[in-house]
């Protein structure tokens, strides 16, 4: 019997590989991928180098498309209760998936992340954990961020246009590869906070330039990786009235900034 499922489990395997290169050709055919680049001197889709992928998360079709664009070794962190599904479970192996439960406190993802990487494996992550199809972005959950940082691997975001219809050519905007170090005088916890705040500010404009086809109007990486330092905690009693807030000293994000 063991042997049976072995080599049931063996041929399912198999059949992955097989159909993820079908579904590469069907992605291409379709969507006709168009890549534009922050950096010019790197027009390449190919990951020569390690690194923590992350892009913003609009349907079913982010994942098998980053896959499909993207060359080179990859593994992706899939939501375990997706991975350990019967029907897809055989292609989720043979994406080289990293299960990872989004409902309760995991950390063997990261642990299983960082093998991935020693082994000269890129990880694509979605921070925000699950779809949103309004065009806004979920807040972003710090594990790529924190997976980063104590590895030391880059961090490179993609954005996606998200519109997966018949016609539609798909565009989607690579960044620079961005390193996560820890920021002197902040608890970890926040730390990670702000860093995650940050590259789902950066992501939310990649996503706005790539549904514009347009990255001339990008601001440089650096002005919106810098941490934003916490604010100091009000507490109720302090708040003063709105209407005395001085304008001109309300935080804006960068992307309220660039109009986003």
């Amino acid at each position: 019997m063991k042997l049976v499922k072995k080599a049931v489990d063996n041929f399912l395997y198999a059949f992955g590989k097989f159909s993820i290169v079908l579904v590469r050709f069907y992605m291409h055919v379709l969507y006709r991928p168009k890549a534009h680049f922050v950096n010019k001197a790197i027009q390449t889709n190919k990951l020569k180098e390690p690194c923590i992928v992350i892009a913003n998360h609009t349907t079913i079709v982010d994942p098998p498309f980053i896959l499909s664009v993207l060359k080179g070794k990859k593994s992706i962190v899939i939501a375990k209760d997706w991975y350990e599904k019967p029907g897809i479970n055989w292609i989720c192996r043979a994406a080289n998936g990293i299960p990872c439960d989004r409902f309760n406190l995991d950390t063997e993802w990261a642990l299983l992340a960082k093998k991935e990487l020693k082994k000269g494996r890129s990880v694509v992550i979605f921070p925000e954990g699950k779809c949103r199809e309004d065009g806004e972005l979920n807040e972003f959950k710090s594990g790529f961020a924190f997976l980063a940082r104590s590895t030391g691997y880059p961090v490179v975001s993609i954005g996606l246009d998200g519109k997966y219809t018949f016609g539609h050519r798909i565009h989607y905007v690579v960044d620079v590869p961005k390193k996560i170090e820890r920021t002197k005088g902040l608890p970890s916890s926040l730390d990670l906070e702000n860093q995650s705040a940050q590259f789902r500010e950066r992501v939310k404009l990649l996503k706005a330039a790539a549904l514009r086809h347009n990255i001339l109007t990008l601001p440089s990486p650096d002005t919106l990786y810098d941490v934003v330092p916490p604010l100091p905690e009000i507490k109720q009693e302090e708040k003063a009235p709105a209407s005395s807030a001085d304008p001109a000293l309300t935080y804006k994000s960068p992307c309220e900034q660039a109009g986003v």
